[in-house]
């Protein structure tokens, strides 16, 4: 069976640039569908309600990002439409990022919270520690305790080739992690890459 189209995937009106910049339900969800599969099995591969993953899957199917597969039985196999999607400009409102990132870091923000607030009433009230620590120092080694909520922030002077192999380090990581454990006490667990020039306080 093909796989996606290898030229990129034209993206022409505003809905279809809505439904793939969902940073949701967008790209993410088109990531299970690079081969042929079901809406049922990228709901248990995201850890998502399988009926809010249905919906999200016809909408973007209804856009065209999406394309038929074929059939398992009663069940409809979809399949991106391709690999890489150009979006033009003028679709995407980057004369102001925040409509794009505000609700992204939003639900972000509520759910490292509520992590946070499931992982104190678990556990007794402890003191928080801060260990500082320079540059080339070996970091403490992280807690054996499973599942703890943790945010490590640090602003560095780096070339732009410093910057760019950081970059590509960190995003080596995170496409390197195995998700296929689906073991009794495996549970979704969430990983987040930000960089940015700059600094979070800048006179």
């Amino acid at each position: 069976m093909p796989g996606p189209q290898a030229t990129p995937f034209q993206i022409t009106s505003p809905d279809q640039a809505e439904a793939l910049l969902n940073f949701t339900y967008g790209a993410r969800l088109l990531e299970q569908f690079l081969e042929p599969s079901t809406s049922s099995r990228a709901a248990h591969a995201l850890a998502e309600p399988a009926n809010r993953v249905a919906y999200h899957v016809r909408k973007l199917a209804g856009c065209g990002l999406l394309c038929v597969a074929g059939h398992q039985g009663k069940r409809v196999l979809y399949q991106a439409a391709a690999q890489t999607f150009s979006v033009p400009r003028a679709l995407v409102r980057l004369d102001d990022p925040s409509t794009l990132i505000r609700p992204v870091m939003e639900e972000l923000t509520a759910a490292y919270v509520q992590a946070i607030v499931n992982w104190q009433s678990r556990h007794p009230p402890e003191p928080l520690l801060v260990n500082l620590s320079t540059h080339g120092q070996a970091a403490e080694p992280p807690p054996q305790e499973p599942y703890l909520p943790a945010m490590r922030l640090r602003a560095v002077r780096m070339t732009p080739e410093q910057y760019r192999q950081a970059q590509a380090a960190l995003d080596h990581i995170l496409t390197g992690m195995d998700c296929s454990d689906l073991s009794a006490d495996a549970r979704p667990a969430t990983f987040v890459l930000m960089a940015f020039p700059g600094q979070l306080h800048q006179d």
